[in-house]
């Protein structure tokens, strides 16, 4: 009995012999694990905290913005054809025409104290509007009968310019990273 109990003791301490590396291994895979978990949270914090990240999505919501204040911008105008007299739906396009270009003018001399391009374009987008608004204005007083395709025309060609100016944005900052 006792060489049987000694040899089922024997056959523990085997197992036990056997089982502790398996935990030893399972130990190092787990502490692998946490390094490598620890460097993708630390991948993820630089990627979030990267300066030029955060340019990349301040330019594009600026864009966004700039896009939607000049959508409602034209269906304004487009809604003033109907609700405003004549005399004074011309008056408010000329005004609305000075105005967009004293605007670019006040961005062109932001652009050129602090040296910044995107204002400069920003300056040069204004004036854009501006000259749309002339056409609009001169349509209209044409009495066309193209004036709605026109002034929607203008109010789409803008929305697209900005979706693909945000898009170069982006897809030129994904180059660069690369």
């Amino acid at each position: 009995m006792r060489k049987k109990q000694e040899e089922v003791v024997s056959e523990d301490k085997e197992k036990v012999a056997n089982e502790e590396p398996k935990k030893k291994d399972n130990e190092i895979d787990q502490e692998k694990l946490d390094k490598i978990k620890d460097e993708i949270k630390s991948t993820k914090k630089k990627i979030k905290e990267n300066p030029k990240n955060k340019q990349i999505k301040k330019d594009i919501i600026r864009n966004v913005l700039i896009a939607v204040v000049i959508t409602v911008y034209f269906l304004f105008i487009n809604l003033g054809v109907n609700a405003i007299p004549a005399t004074e739906y011309v008056l408010d396009l000329q005004t609305f025409s000075i105005f967009a270009i004293i605007i670019a003018i006040i961005i062109f001399e932001r652009a050129y104290k602090k040296d910044a391009n995107y204002l400069a374009l920003h300056g040069i987008e204004m004036i854009v509007v501006a000259i749309e608004t002339l056409v609009i204005l001169q349509f209209y007083s044409a009495e066309s009968k193209y004036f709605y395709y026109v002034l929607f025309g203008v109010m789409l060609g803008m929305v697209l310019y900005y979706i693909i100016k945000s898009l170069v944005i982006y897809i030129r900052a994904k180059i660069k990273k690369k």
